[in-house]
């Protein structure tokens, strides 16, 4: 899951860092390529304007110039009128002049370069296309004989009359254009600028559109945005593998300590000790080596506690002298295994055992040597009974033995190999040999017995009529209030 979720943002950074790369990158190209459209676009105005204002002086020269109406290059027309003004165009059947009004004496005259070889001259020069548009409105204002012969050979689109042009497929270019536009397909592209004309009064007569290949500015464009932006993915992308990489390993480790703290939560330390770093690098090896060290403390204390804890329950359910069960021992199993015999009607036997003169023992000899005589008959009796058999130390010199599926006479059979192994294991203690021996009650259950209690209840009586009887030996309790001895 945290690998996934890693990845993703790796992946949605990559994306965050490229793409907006690549559009800026686009933004920026955008811009450079409008501004050397613009340049072009000036540069056309400018050359045209320098040459009409050369040509202009040149018409200053005006005695040089025939007085007849016009040649191949320049024209001269005699004027009535103001002699003054801007230059303008003027127009005439066969082709379109660029010129002023001149005094030549007394007289005035419009003196002319032909338009169309100063277009030719520009087309040489800066290797433009052109096509020269007159509005029709205008076109269809002119005197009629002159209409006549003027729209021979011309060519009428849209809203204008094509007058020239410096080749045919010119005409494929929009028409319409208002200042400059590019137009073409993505490889293929041409610049289109207007040069607005205007005749003698100010009325706009045409325009001359200028059509350049400026294919190469955008070429340029793709291939220097294409390198860019390869540039910048592999930029991005080797950022990208590096960044995976670092979290690769990042999300690894982290991996670790969480299969780490894991096993911690389970209570897994085997092998733990090996995780733990001998050089740690940085602060991930520092809290694998903490997790190891408090792991470690961990285990070892829950060692420990697992020590106490049956340390615990020796102390709770065994009697520390002897390492028989105690009382609570024997209570909470031989009530189970009283109601068992109950259910299902099995035999059932219980010894009370108590050790003869045993206080007469520890005032004679010491308490010390008290407890050898306990351990020592302890140890007699876990020789004697069976494994499903339950020894219990009752308190003090009294014990008892719960015997599961056994009858009256196999208990008395057990108690007397009891007594008689007792009463030949005395105890040494230095010089002194101490020879003891114990006295048994029996019971056994009877149906209608309700609980564990009333069996050892008449164990006991049988016990007290043993000792009454004068000790070491077997009584087992009869019903019927008498007890059967055997000495």
């Amino acid at each position: 899951m945290l690998k996934r979720r890693v990845l993703l943002r790796i992946v949605v950074s990559f994306l965050i860092t490229f793409l907006p790369t690549v559009a800026f990158l686009f933004f920026i190209f955008q811009r450079i390529s409008q501004h050397s459209l613009i340049k072009e676009r000036d540069f056309l105005y400018n050359n045209l304007n320098s040459l009409l204002e050369h040509k202009l002086k040149d018409l200053e020269l005006a005695s040089t110039l025939p007085k007849s109406s016009e040649n191949r290059y320049y024209i001269a027309f005699k004027i009535n009128g103001n002699c003054t003004g801007r230059p303008y165009y003027w127009l005439t059947t066969d082709s379109i002049y660029y010129g002023k009004n001149t005094s030549i004496g007394n007289e005035c005259w419009f003196l002319g370069v032909n338009f169309v070889e100063l277009l030719e001259v520009i087309r040489k020069f800066n290797m433009v296309e052109w096509v020269i548009l007159y509005n029709r409105y205008y076109v269809e204002e002119l005197p009629k004989e002159f209409l006549d012969r003027f729209v021979k050979g011309k060519i009428f689109k849209d809203n204008y009359v094509i007058a020239g042009m410096s080749k045919q497929d010119v005409l494929d270019v929009p028409l319409d254009t208002r200042g400059y536009a590019v137009y073409g397909k993505l490889w293929k592209k041409h610049l289109v600028v207007e040069f607005p004309l205007s005749d003698r009064k100010g009325f706009p007569m045409g325009k001359v559109l200028f059509i350049k290949d400026v294919s190469q500015i955008y070429i340029n464009f793709y291939v220097l945005m294409g390198i860019l932006s390869v540039y910048s993915f592999a930029l991005s992308l080797l950022s990208f593998l590096l960044l995976y990489l670092f979290s690769e390993n990042l999300v690894n480790r982290i991996v670790k300590l969480q299969k780490l703290s894991s096993g911690i939560k389970e209570g897994n330390f085997s092998g733990i000790e090996l995780l733990k770093t001998d050089k740690p690098k940085d602060e991930l090896d520092h809290l694998r080596n903490n997790l190891v060290d408090t792991a470690l403390t961990i285990g070892r204390l829950l060692s420990e506690l697992e020590e106490k804890n049956r340390e615990l329950q020796e102390l709770a359910y065994y009697d520390p002298l002897t390492g028989l069960p105690n009382r609570r021992f024997f209570f909470e199993h031989a009530s189970l295994i009283f109601e068992e015999a109950k259910r299902y009607e099995k035999p059932l036997s219980l010894l009370v055992i108590d050790i003869d003169h045993f206080k007469k023992i520890n005032d004679t000899y010491g308490h010390d040597v008290g407890d050898l005589v306990l351990k020592a008959f302890a140890d007699v009796l876990g020789g004697i009974v069976r494994k499903s058999d339950i020894c219990a130390r009752f308190g003090g010199e009294e014990f008892v033995v719960l015997l599961p599926n056994t009858d009256l006479e196999g208990a008395r059979v057990l108690a007397e190999r009891i007594r008689t192994a007792i009463a030949k294991n005395p105890v040494e203690h230095g010089s002194i040999v101490i020879v003891f021996t114990v006295s048994i009650g029996i019971s056994q259950y009877r149906k209608g017995m309700q609980n564990i209690d009333e069996l050892i209840k008449e164990a006991d009586i049988a016990l007290y009529r043993a000792k009454e009887g004068g000790r070491n030996r077997v009584e087992v309790f009869i019903p019927d209030g008498t007890a059967e001895a055997q000495t």
